[in-house]
């Protein structure tokens, strides 16, 4: 274990921590070390005497710089307030001067003013002088116009009345005939209107009748091709059960009949043409659903169901060739409104539809046509009430008999 010593400051000796003497030399360490603390203390004055009396050097001449920069700050502001005195003097004299030419320049104009004012007056005298003779002879030209008018006035009143009296019995004669004629017209306006009207219910009726009619007869034709589509899927699995149970597969994929739908199907599904040709399909022509032996050469007619085949056609006509002769929908902007119109005529440059219940035939350039709207499902317009189903929707600007 280490014993903390105490170092003699006199000898050096270690002696013991406790001890009050040194072991060597024998002095006291209490007395040693109070002899140390006076001298210390008295340094110590010493030094804070020093700093005192530098720190009021250093405060006596930082008060005469800061004296020295009050006198020279007063002195420049006594020489800033001599030279703005100085010139606010200057500028009161420029000022008093201005006032006494401004006032001379008013005094002057005030005598022009005034000098005007009365040639002014002058010359008013003498105009109302002018203008009261004027008035006068006016006067007196007045009141023999007066008196002549008078005159000319009751013989013109005279006659204005046997006039009044004439026309009053003319115009009497003519409101007579002129109700008769108007009662004349509301008769034949009311049987026009009744006529209209009548014409109008037998239209609509006719109308709806053709609609009714022609979709009663698409629903059984569409009834029928489902028929036969059934009927002749029937058949080519009975025929192809019958090959199946007669011939080897090799043998049967030899001798099997060549198949348009089949090569239609392998061409549009062909994906090197479909590279070479990207960007300008043409519209492909389906051939019939149940091909009849000992077809002649003529085209078959087209299916009534729009083909599932929505890809670019070459042109609108191709676009709406399909749908000639069928009642296709129009609108206008609004998805609530479609117009059950049939699509009589599709030419090169524009298309021809019939409007059943006004009659209208109207034609449409195909750079009128905003968007066609196509669907296998049909389409029907947006809302609550119920409308015919169409295949094919186009929209159009709303056309001028078409006012609401």
């Amino acid at each position: 274990m280490k014993v903390k010593t105490i170092t003699c400051p006199n000898c050096g000796h270690a002696n013991n921590f406790l001890a009050e003497e040194c072991s060597q030399c024998g002095i006291h360490f209490s007395r040693y070390y109070e002899e140390l603390e006076k001298a210390e203390a008295l340094r110590r004055h010493i030094e804070e005497q020093e700093q005192a009396e530098a720190l009021k050097r250093e405060q006596e001449e930082r008060e005469r710089q800061e004296a020295e920069a009050r006198r020279r700050e007063e002195e420049a502001k006594a020489e800033a307030l001599r030279r703005e005195q100085e010139e606010r003097e200057r500028l009161e004299a420029e000022a008093r001067q201005r006032e006494e030419e401004e006032r001379q320049r008013r005094e002057a104009e005030r005598r022009q003013a005034e000098e005007e004012a009365r040639r002014l007056e002058e010359e008013r005298r003498i105009e109302a002088q002018k203008r009261a003779d004027i008035l006068k002879r006016q006067k007196e030209e007045l009141e023999k116009a007066e008196a002549l008018k008078r005159q000319k006035e009751e013989e013109e009143k005279a006659e204005a009345e046997r006039r009044r009296q004439e026309e009053e019995e003319k115009a009497e004669a003519r409101r007579r005939e002129q109700e008769e004629a108007e009662a004349r017209q509301r008769e034949e306006e009311e049987k026009a209107e009744a006529l209209r009207r009548e014409q109008e219910e037998q239209e609509r009726q006719e109308a709806e009748a053709l609609r009714r009619q022609q979709e009663e007869q698409e629903r059984q034709e569409a009834e029928a091709r489902e028929r036969e589509l059934e009927e002749h899927r029937r058949q080519e699995e009975e025929q192809q059960q019958a090959i199946d149970d007669d011939t080897p597969g090799d043998a049967i994929e030899e001798n099997q009949p060549p198949d348009d739908r089949d090569e239609i199907e392998i061409e549009e599904l062909d994906s090197a043409a479909i590279e070479d040709q990207a960007g300008a399909f043409e519209y492909i022509e389906y051939p019939p659903e149940n091909p009849v032996a000992g077809d002649s050469a003529e085209a078959a007619d087209p299916p009534a169901s729009p083909p599932n085949d929505y890809r670019p056609a070459a042109s609108l006509q191709a676009r709406l060739e399909f749908y000639e002769g069928r009642m296709i929908g129009l609108t206008y902007g609004n998805p609530a409104e479609i117009q059950n119109v049939k699509l009589l005529a599709v030419s090169r440059d524009h298309f021809q539809v019939f409007y059943p219940i006004p009659r209208h035939v109207v034609s449409f350039a195909y750079s009128v046509i905003v968007s066609i709207t196509e669907n296998a499902e049909g389409l029907s317009a947006v809302g609550p009430d119920i409308s015919p189903v169409f295949p094919v929707v186009i929209e159009l600007p709303r056309p001028f008999f078409h006012n609401h």
